[in-house]
């Protein structure tokens, strides 16, 4: 190989790696800008479209259902075509069953046999992804995604979408406990007025801790999804990516001190309660 061609290559691979550090804050923006938007969503159907926008920037085509039970129903579609307006059963969806059994993203083409009826009129077969909006006991939605996506932001903008869905249903007061009924006692001394203790508040919510713990494990999940795979099905999930996981620990440690408890929960959801681990195993004593 001769000079002048080792430079070209030389140049070619440095251009590369421009345009695509160019790209990483623009793709980190949108997502700090989808994270604040849907703590802010006032409402699901607010935190439905919110979701699907910022999925549409990731792919030609984006959709988005949510799944209740053995169904799967169209909330929202960027894009040409319509969205079935009936629910579709998952029996008759292949890939949609696969990844509600499985909570992970699966690659399929827009057949019948795979996506069934869910998503609009019969068109050329294209490839697409299918991403899991997962909470913490299950797969709450599916962010669709046709074409060539950028997969690692809409993995990411779904591990985003289910915290802050998860922290929605969290914000429900629970109901006050009505006091009884006070009978007047039957004796002449008085009776000493009962002071009533404030419940305290709940502490606030440290947003910036949350979604860099939701970033952080879904980076995780990302670049080693094939070792995760592995590690789950041997029940080993943390003596696999022990290395990984410490720093991750150590990392979110350091920027968010005294915050500890979001990453923790983010692993137990991400990678070891949906890999069947239980707790005790979560670190290994060497």
């Amino acid at each position: 190989m001769t000079n002048a061609q080792i430079t070209q290559i030389r140049d070619e691979v440095a251009g590369l790696l421009v345009s695509r550090l160019a790209a990483v804050p623009a793709e980190a923006a949108e997502l700090q800008r989808a994270a604040r938007a849907l703590r802010q969503s006032e409402s699901i159907e607010q935190w439905i479209q919110i979701v699907a926008d910022t999925a549409a920037g990731f792919a030609e085509r984006a959709a988005l259902f949510s799944i209740d039970g053995d169904r799967a129903l169209g909330k929202a579609l960027r894009g040409t075509g319509e969205l079935a307006a009936k629910p579709v059963n998952l029996a008759e969806a292949a890939a949609l069953r696969q990844v509600v059994d499985t909570s992970e993203t699966v690659v399929c083409l827009t057949a019948a046999s795979q996506l069934g009826l869910a998503l609009f009129e019969p068109r050329i077969a294209k490839r697409a992804h299918l991403v899991p909006v997962v909470g913490k006991t299950r797969v709450l939605g599916i962010l669709y995604a046709e074409g060539d996506p950028n997969l690692p932001a809409l993995e990411t903008l779904a591990a985003l979408a289910a915290g802050s869905l998860e922290l929605r249903k969290a914000k429900v007061a629970s109901p006050l406990i009505q006091p009884a009924p006070v009978t007047e006692p039957e004796h002449r001394h008085p009776v000493e007025p009962v002071v009533a203790v404030p419940i305290p508040e709940p502490a606030p919510v440290d947003w910036r801790a949350f979604r860099g713990a939701s970033v952080a494990v879904a980076r995780l999940v990302l670049r080693h999804r094939d070792t995760l795979a592995v590690a789950r099905a041997r029940g080993n999930v943390y003596a696999a990516l022990r290395l990984e996981i410490e720093a991750a620990r150590l990392a979110h440690r350091d920027h968010y001190p005294g915050r500890e408890s979001y990453l923790e929960q983010e692993l137990n959801t991400r990678l070891f309660e949906s890999g069947g681990l239980p707790a005790a195993e979560h670190r290994t004593d060497e």
